[in-house]
C-alpha cells in the first residue's frame, strides 16, 4: 500500500555507484586537461584557456534529480591568440631612402618586433681641393739662346701667341720664311678694317688651309699677289718685301726724298725701284732690322724668321700694341733733312 505523505524534502545521501561515477568523471576532465595542455603549453595562459566540446553545450539532466550536473559553461569563450610574425615582403629595393617603417598591424594581433632598425648615414662626401694651375713661366725654346739678338723679340711673339708653329720647344730662328707664313703672321697681327678687294689667285684654291691668311692678308693691304695673278705661297719671302709689306700695311709715308733715306745703308742700290719708296719709310719709322751689320740692308737675301720676328714685333711696337725694345739691330728713326 503506498504511503499518503508527500515525499520529504530532505535529500538521500549518495550511493556506492552514485561517487564512482563523479570519481570517474573528474578523472577524465583531468585527463583531457593534461592531453590539452601537454600539446600547447602557451595555452596554460588564463586567456587562451578553452574547454572542450564537451563541456560548451549544457549537460542533459538526468533522471534522476539526486545526481549532480555541473555548472554551464560560459557562452563568451575567447578563442585563443595567436602570435603574428609578419613576413618580409618580396620586394626588391631599388635605392635606400631612410628607415622603412612597419605596416600598422591589425589590432587584436600581438607584433613581434624586427630587429632595431639603423638609420642609414650617407658617409661625406669627400672633394679633393683643385690644384692651383700653374703659372706660365718664361718662354723656353732650346735653340734660341739667352744671349741671341732677337731672343726678346721672339718671345715676345711665342707669349702673345703670333708664332705658334713650334715642335720640341724650338723656334728655328735661322729657318727662312715663305709667303704663306708671313701671311699667317700678319693675320694674328692686323686688326684693320679690309680696304682691299679679295684677290683670285691661281695658285691658292678655296679649300686650301692658307687660304684665309691670304685673303686677310690681302684685303688689309700688307700683302700683293704678282703680275701673273699668282701669289707663290711656297716661294721664300726675301727681306725686301718683308719691308714693304709692313709699310703698306701700316700704310707708312715717305718722305720728299728717300734716296737721302737710303744713305744709311750702303747696298742701297740693290734696293728695286718698286720698293724704293717702301722701304724708305719704313726706315724713316723705324721698323727695320739689320743683323748683324745694321748698314747691310740685304734687301734680296731671304729673310730669316728671327729677322721677321723682329721687324713684325717693331711694326707692333709702331702701333703701341707692344712696348718698345731696345736693340742695335734696329734701325733708328731717320729724319731726313729738308
Amino acid at each position: 500500500m503506498s504511503s499518503s505523505q508527500p515525499p520529504s524534502g530532505k535529500r538521500n545521501p549518495l550511493g556506492f555507484d552514485e561517487l564512482i561515477a563523479i570519481v570517474v568523471a573528474f578523472g577524465t576532465m583531468g585527463a583531457i586537461f593534461f592531453w590539452v595542455t601537454g600539446r600547447n603549453p602557451d595555452r596554460l595562459n588564463a586567456r587562451s584557456w578553452q574547454f572542450p566540446a564537451v563541456f560548451s553545450q549544457p549537460a542533459a539532466a538526468p533522471g534522476n534529480s539526486t545526481i549532480l550536473t555541473p555548472p554551464e559553461a560560459s557562452p563568451e569563450v575567447r578563442s585563443p591568440a595567436r602570435t603574428i610574425v609578419p613576413s618580409q615582403p618580396d620586394v626588391v629595393a631599388i635605392a635606400p631612402i631612410g628607415p622603412v617603417l612597419p605596416a600598422v598591424p591589425p589590432m587584436g594581433t600581438v607584433v613581434v618586433p624586427q630587429a632595431p632598425i639603423e638609420r642609414e648615414t650617407v658617409p661625406p662626401v669627400i672633394t679633393k681641393p683643385k690644384a692651383a694651375k700653374p703659372k706660365a713661366g718664361p718662354v723656353k725654346l732650346s735653340d734660341v739662346p739667352e744671349k741671341y739678338w732677337a731672343r726678346p723679340f721672339i718671345v715676345a711673339l711665342v707669349d702673345r701667341k703670333i708664332f705658334t708653329e713650334l715642335a720640341d720647344n724650338k723656334f728655328r730662328p735661322d729657318e727662312p720664311m715663305t709667303r704663306a707664313e708671313l701671311a699667317r703672321l700678319i693675320q694674328r697681327i692686323a686688326d684693320k678694317e679690309p680696304r682691299r678687294k679679295p684677290v683670285d689667285f691661281k695658285d691658292v684654291k678655296d679649300n686650301s688651309p692658307i687660304a684665309g691668311a691670304i685673303d686677310h692678308s690681302v684685303k688689309t693691304g700688307y700683302l700683293k699677289g704678282y703680275p701673273d695673278n699668282a701669289f707663290r705661297p711656297d716661294k721664300e719671302v726675301p727681306r725686301v718685301e718683308v719691308i714693304a709689306s709692313l709699310a703698306s700695311g701700316l700704310n707708312l709715308k715717305p718722305s720728299a726724298k728717300p734716296n737721302q733715306t737710303l744713305q744709311v745703308y750702303t747696298d742701297r742700290k740693290k734696293v728695286p725701284k718698286w720698293a724704293l719708296n717702301k722701304v724708305a719709310a719704313a726706315t724713316e719709322a723705324g721698323i727695320v732690322v739689320n743683323h748683324p751689320k745694321p748698314t747691310l740692308l740685304q734687301p734680296n737675301r731671304t729673310a730669316t724668321r728671327a729677322e721677321v720676328a723682329a721687324m713684325i714685333y717693331e711694326a707692333m711696337a709702331k702701333q703701341g700694341k707692344v712696348p718698345v725694345k731696345p736693340s742695335e739691330a734696329v734701325i733708328k728713326p731717320v729724319k731726313p733733312s729738308k
